[in-house]
C-alpha cells in the first residue's frame, strides 16, 4: 500500500467515494495495479445494483456510496492472488479507519455459463481454499459450521459471506454481473460504533422487507440472525434460486472438523 493511500480516502464523514479503482486490492497492492480486461464491466454491473436506493442490503448500499468498499479481481490465470488480496483486506479491516469496509471479490466470467450447482461448488471450493491457507493461529480453533456461533474467519477477522452469480434469476439481489462475486462483510460492519451493540433485528427485518420488493421470490427461510440458536450462517452464504430447504451438512470443513 502506498504510504499516503489511507489519508487520501478520508474526509469529514470518515471516507469518501473516490474513483473506485483507488480501492482495488491486487495482492499486497492497493489502488495502482492494472486491471484485467473484464474488470470494468463486472464492477459496473455490481455498482448499478448496489448503489441503487432500493437494493435490499442497505449495509452494502452505504458502503458503496461512501467509498467503504474494496474490490479485487481474480483471473483464471492467477487464482492464488485471492489469498494475498484477502490477507491485505483482513489487515486493513482491523484498522479503525477501515473497520466498516467490505470487499467484493470478482471472478473472471466463465466462457460457458455454469449451472447453479456448479457455481455453488465453486463458491465453497474457493472459501475452503482460503481457510486452508489461513496462517492465523485462530484458524485452527474455529467452531464447526453446524454451531450457531460459527462464522467464516480469515486472518482473525470474522466475516459474513454472500455469493452472487449469474444463475440467480428470481433472487435478483444475488445476481451482480457476468461472473461469480463473493462479498465479505466483517462482523464489525454490523456493530454500532456508538453503543458497541449489534445492529438491531429491526435493521435486519428491514433488509428482508426490501428483499420482498426487489426479488421475484420470497426471502429464503434460511435467512436468520447471527447468534440465534436455530440460525446457521453457512446456509445463508449460497442460497438456492427457489425457497427449497437447504439439506445436508455444510460443504465447508474447518481444520478441527473430520473430513468425510
Amino acid at each position: 500500500m502506498h504510504a499516503n493511500q489511507s489519508d487520501s480516502m478520508v474526509n469529514d464523514a470518515g471516507t469518501v467515494a473516490h474513483e473506485w479503482r483507488d480501492r482495488v486490492i491486487a495482492g499486497g497492492v492497493l489502488g495502482s495495479a492494472p486491471l484485467p480486461a473484464w474488470a470494468e464491466r463486472s464492477y459496473h454491473c455490481l455498482h448499478e445494483q448496489v448503489a441503487n436506493d432500493g437494493y435490499p442490503c442497505f449495509f452494502g448500499v452505504q458502503a458503496e456510496r461512501r467509498g467503504e468498499m474494496f474490490y479485487t479481481f481474480v483471473s483464471r490465470q492467477e487464482p492464488n492472488l485471492l489469498t494475498e488480496s484477502m490477507t491485505t483486506f483482513a489487515g486493513l479491516a482491523q484498522q479503525p479507519l477501515y473497520e466498516k469496509h467490505n470487499i467484493a471479490v470478482f471472478f473472471e466470467p466463465e466462457a460457458v455459463l455454469l449451472t447453479h450447482a456448479q457455481y455453488r461448488e465453486l463458491f465453497w471450493r474457493r472459501l475452503q481454499s482460503l481457510h486452508d491457507t489461513d496462517t492465523h493461529p485462530r484458524a485452527a480453533h474455529l467452531a464447526d459450521p453446524a454451531d450457531c456461533d460459527w462464522e467464516f474467519t480469515y486472518q482473525g477477522v470474522e466475516m459474513f459471506v454472500v455469493c452472487a452469480c449469474p444463475t440467480f434469476r428470481r433472487r435478483r439481489s444475488r445476481n451482480l454481473g457476468p461472473g461469480m462475486v463473493m462479498l465479505f462483510q466483517p462482523r464489525s460492519v454490523f456493530i454500532d460504533k456508538i453503543t458497541n451493540n449489534a445492529i438491531s433485528r429491526r435493521a435486519r427485518l428491514e433488509v428482508r422487507r426490501r428483499l420482498q420488493d426487489w426479488d421475484d421470490v420470497d426471502p429464503h427461510p434460511d435467512l436468520g440472525f447471527y447468534g440465534d440458536p436455530l440460525n446457521r450462517e453457512w446456509k445463508q452464504y449460497f442460497l438456492p434460486d427457489d425457497n427449497d430447504a437447504t439439506v445436508g451438512a455444510c460443504p465447508f470443513r474447518t481444520r478441527t472438523t473430520p473430513r468425510s
